[in-house]
């Protein structure tokens, strides 16, 4: 009788979570990022499983997430850190003490499924795209028992299917069209479970040989879709440029944990402790940004180790970081921790290029591009962010850049360009009395001329009048270089400790700041 009434609350409760959805399959009209329906009181802690289970796991937890205030977390990236910043219950082991597992975790959440979703290597990828449609769960054949065990049937058996096979199904035709998800399945935990609360399309066949098809591959989603993970075999450049003629954006989250989980949280709004922009002129100026901000799963797992955000001479100087265009919404309680944080000479950057990784100058709807920027003005807002970065592929003088900065009301944006971040030398130029500033420097390692050393000896060498645009450097640091433990420097260094060199070795009239600084020194002394 308690399972019957149990089964009854659960359907009714996720009746009322479907009725009040903001993220329906289909067609959409803006470009956002989906989130989940209920937001988890109570979280068991889940260590990540060695073996295919996690396949499993992964995909109830996605399931979850749009129905249930009970949910598991894995015990993964950050977990202990952003978990306060929440009001959640956790609980860490099972009541006789043992660690949660699948056959634990069956126990309690299998009354909120329909059934389970048969699956093998070839078959996985379909099986978490139907998921969410079917309420199923993706099982292995090695658990199947344990599965069934549970009292779940099964509701689908897609072994062997191929993605040709799988686009020729209703269930691929019933997809969201604004979301999409390029992982590997062996991945899972990672990113699946989001892939499942969202109900989007799952790919990855390195098998494939593309031969210019990669769009091809995602050409069925709407204008200003995103598409989550990344694709290691077609490379950054490859992927991006595919994706930007589609008018779509990037999300690099291919090794992002508990997403489904973050997403529901509230929606953060959040202000920087930033010191007040100061317009004074005088001497050479320059501002220092890290790259890689964009970067999702970065920014859940270690953006905060000892050579970046966690460094112990951040705050000794101004710097820019980079923050995700979707942290409020997929990440909230990670981005509280890191405005609580964040020292007065810090300030974080709207990164990169639009709600993800993209090159705007390729989109070819610029209705698109509008609605896209739209949106992103909403994220600016909300993270209080008054400066963007941008990386594009040969864009800076195109009007897609003028249309982001014009629409989201920033003070300025910083530009790299995909072949060669400081390729441009330090350009500026104007848009509505808002400046687009090129990187002048890339302290980069496998580049020559990069190092801090010849950085700093270059910006001596800038004249000193701050009504010359040569005057004003903008440094992007990359996030993957720096000072090894014998002061070389190096691939995999300490990138804050090389930004603390370079600083170093400046001349006393060269002075180092924060963007909304820097922006309202260039827009002063040069943009009349």
């Amino acid at each position: 009788m308690q399972m019957v009434l149990k089964q009854i609350l659960v359907f009714f409760m996720t009746l009322l979570a479907s009725a009040s959805s903001l993220s329906l399959p289909g067609r959409q009209t803006t470009a956002d990022f989906p989130k989940a329906q209920v937001k988890a009181k109570t979280l068991l802690l889940v260590n990540v499983p060695a073996d295919g289970s996690a396949l499993t796991l992964a995909s109830m937890q996605g399931l979850l997430a749009n129905r249930s205030e009970k949910n598991l977390l894995f015990r993964a990236g950050n977990v202990q850190k952003w978990l306060p910043y929440t009001d959640a219950v956790t609980v860490p082991t099972q009541p006789d003490g043992a660690p949660w597992d699948l056959p634990s975790l069956l126990r309690e959440f299998a009354p909120f499924f329909d059934g389970y979703i048969l699956c093998d290597e070839t078959g996985a990828a379909a099986a978490l795209s139907m998921a969410n449609q079917k309420n199923s769960i993706a099982v292995l054949p090695e658990f199947e028992e344990t599965v069934r065990a549970a009292g779940l049937p099964l509701t689908a058996d897609v072994r062997g299917m191929t993605d040709l096979r799988f686009r020729r199904t209703p269930e691929f035709k019933a997809l969201r069209r604004d979301v999409a998800f390029e992982q590997p399945t062996a991945f899972a935990p990672r990113l699946v479970d989001y892939a499942v609360m969202c109900g989007g399309y799952v790919w990855y066949d390195p098998d494939v040989k593309f031969k210019g098809s990669h769009a091809n591959i995602f050409r069925f989603l709407d204008d200003d879709a995103l598409v989550f993970g990344y694709n290691h075999d077609v490379g950054e450049l490859g992927t991006v440029s595919s994706l930007s003629q589609l008018n779509a954006c990037l999300i690099p989250a291919d090794h992002a944990y508990n997403l489904s989980v973050l997403s529901g949280f509230e929606s953060a709004e959040v202000r920087q402790k930033t010191a007040p922009a100061d317009a004074a002129a005088g001497g050479r100026t320059v501002c220092l940004l890290m790259s890689d901000g964009d970067n999702l799963q970065w920014f859940l797992n270690s953006y905060d180790d000892a050579s970046h955000f966690g460094s112990p001479v951040r705050g000794d100087f101004p710097f820019a970081w980079g923050v995700p265009a979707g942290a409020p919404d997929l990440a909230a309680p990670v981005l509280r921790r890191y405005y609580d944080e964040m020292d007065a000479n810090d300030e974080f950057v709207l990164s990169l290029s639009g709600l993800g990784y993209t090159f705007p100058s390729k989109w070819t709807n610029r209705r698109a591009l509008a609605r896209m920027a739209g949106t992103l003005a909403d994220k600016a807002r909300r993270l209080d962010a008054h400066a963007l970065l941008v990386l594009d592929d040969g864009g800076f003088r195109s009007r897609a850049l003028d249309t982001l900065l014009t629409t989201t009301g920033a003070d300025g944006m910083f530009y790299i360009d995909f072949h060669d971040y400081a390729g441009l030398n330090g350009k500026i130029r104007f848009v509505n009395g808002k400046p687009i500033v090129t990187a002048r420097y890339k302290l980069w390692n496998s580049n020559p001329g990069c190092s801090p050393e010849e950085i700093a000896a270059a910006i001596n060498a800038l004249p000193a009048d701050p009504h010359d645009p040569d005057s004003y450097a903008f440094v992007i640091v990359h996030a993957w270089s720096g000072l090894n433990a014998d002061g070389a420097f190096a691939e995999g260094g300490d990138a804050m400790q090389a930004v603390q060199k370079l600083v170093s070795l400046l001349d006393a009239d060269t002075r180092v700041v924060t963007p909304s600084q820097f922006f309202a020194r260039v827009t002063e002394a040069c943009g009349n």
